[in-house]
């Protein structure tokens, strides 16, 4: 009896077990598919928060790329502007230019006759001054007579030279010079001149021995009187630069004696 019972027992036991297990099956395969479900949840949320993320990354780039559009717009329109004002400068300076041109002629037409009667003058003043270094002067205005003449030279190099001898001119007015040339009279002998700026023209031979004065309105020679000499020897000597620059005492012409 015993023996039966014992595996009546065991009998239940094993189907108790067999009905646990059986209800804990399926508890189990629900618990695999809630962490699927999960699982599937959870890569799909992070999925999600990609495409969130990407779409905002997307909008700030396309907001910047925006801004950036708007910042080039406005960059752009200033350099229009400061274009606009460089070409009404330089819509100005060509009217200006083309006004310059167009007188250009006709103020070249102008100077060259002014040039030339400056020129004449020039020389109308030479001959009719104190008959000084007049082989240097009758160059110059010879040469300047050829510029006026040469079409490579421009006029306003032209204007340049005429004025550059008008200056020279000028200088001798307050220069007290002395040179060696030929005697007035005689073209063999040599004598000293020394002239005192314009105010008086004198000649001494090397012997000292004979001295003229040129008379401005006779245009002839006259002699130095003796009391005018030592005077005129200390003029050379100043002018020649033996002696030291002291004051001296032009002999000058005056009431035509």
């Amino acid at each position: 009896m015993l023996k039966i019972s014992y595996s009546k027992s065991l009998l239940v036991a094993c189907g108790t077990l067999g009905l646990t297990l059986a209800a804990a099956a399926p508890a189990s395969a629900q618990l695999e598919r809630a962490l699927d479900v999960a699982k599937s949840s959870t890569a799909q949320s992070q999925s999600a928060q990609r495409q969130v993320d990407s779409a905002d990354d997307a909008a700030g780039s396309m907001k910047r790329e925006y801004l950036a559009v708007l910042q080039q717009k406005d960059n752009v329109e200033l350099f229009v502007k400061q274009q606009d004002v460089f070409l009404e400068s330089q819509s100005s300076e060509l009217s200006s230019l083309r006004l310059q041109l167009d007188t250009v002629e006709q103020t070249k037409q102008n100077m060259t006759p002014m040039m030339l009667r400056m020129v004449i003058a020039l020389e109308d003043s030479v001959e009719s001054d104190l008959p000084f270094r007049l082989a240097e002067r009758r160059g110059r205005l010879d040469r300047l007579k050829s510029f006026m003449g040469d079409p490579s030279v421009t006029p306003a190099e032209q204007y340049r030279q005429i004025l550059n001898a008008y200056k020279i001119e000028v200088s001798y007015g307050q220069q007290l010079d002395a040179y060696e040339d030929s005697h007035p009279s005689d073209p063999t002998r040599f004598v000293n001149y020394v002239r005192y700026g314009r105010v008086a023209f004198l000649y001494i031979t090397k012997d000292e021995s004979e001295m003229g004065r040129f008379n401005m309105e006779t245009r002839q020679w006259d002699e130095v009187t003796a009391s005018e000499a030592p005077g005129v020897r200390r003029a050379m000597r100043v002018a020649l630069k033996e002696s030291a620059p002291e004051m001296v005492v032009a002999p000058v012409v005056i009431g035509g004696n």
